[in-house]
Formats: structure tokens, sequence, C-alpha cells
């Protein structure tokens, strides 16, 4: 797992590549707390490059929502692959989850 990020206008972005499983799951809240500043701005996370995603990668993503839902910030997803969707859809999490086709388009809905 690796991830990048962006200072945007409206929010940090926040790349993955990789497999966000067990594995790699206490990194990832490593990592982020490294690239978000006290989670103080919405963010986007761009699933273009994620390959993977278990039930402690799902618990991983709701750690991370609420984390922006206590200070009052958004998270949203871009560019999710169709299979990560369908397990959020089985989970039920795409109730939660905000998806977006662009980084744009994810912008506009936090903004």
């Amino acid at each position: 797992m690796k991830i990048t990020s962006e200072s945007h206008l409206a929010a940090m972005v926040l790349t993955m590549t990789g497999e966000l499983t067990i594995d790699v799951a206490d990194r990832f809240q490593h990592d982020v707390r490294e690239h978000v500043n006290h989670f103080d701005s919405n963010i986007i996370v761009d699933c273009a490059g994620l390959g993977l995603i278990d039930s402690v990668g799902l618990e991983s993503l709701l750690w991370l929502s609420d984390e922006l839902n206590r200070s009052g910030f958004k998270l949203t997803f871009v560019a999710v692959p169709e299979a990560v969707e369908r397990i959020f859809e089985l989970t039920r999490l795409d109730r939660i989850f905000s998806t977006h086709e662009t980084v744009e388009a994810a912008a506009r809905s936090v903004a």
C-alpha cells in the first residue's frame, strides 16, 4: 500500500495504490495521519490504483470517515474499481461513502 497526497482548494486528495488489507491496515492509518494534518479538511480518496480491499481495510476507511466527521469534514471516493464498488454495495457502505468519477466532481460535492 502506497499513499500520496495533493492539496486542492476544497480537499486533500489521497491516492492509494496497492491493497488495503489486514497486513497494511496499521500502516494505512499511520500514513494517513502523516498526510492529513489534524483531520482539518475534506478528503478525497483516489482509488484508481486500489487492487484489493478486505474487511479490515473497510474498517480502516470507516475509521477515516469517523475521524473526519468528528471534525466536521467529509470523506469521498473517486475512480473506485468495480470490484471495490461491489464490496461497498454488499456491505451497504455505499450508503455511507460517496463515490464520484473524477476528483473535480468529488471536490464539487464537498465544497
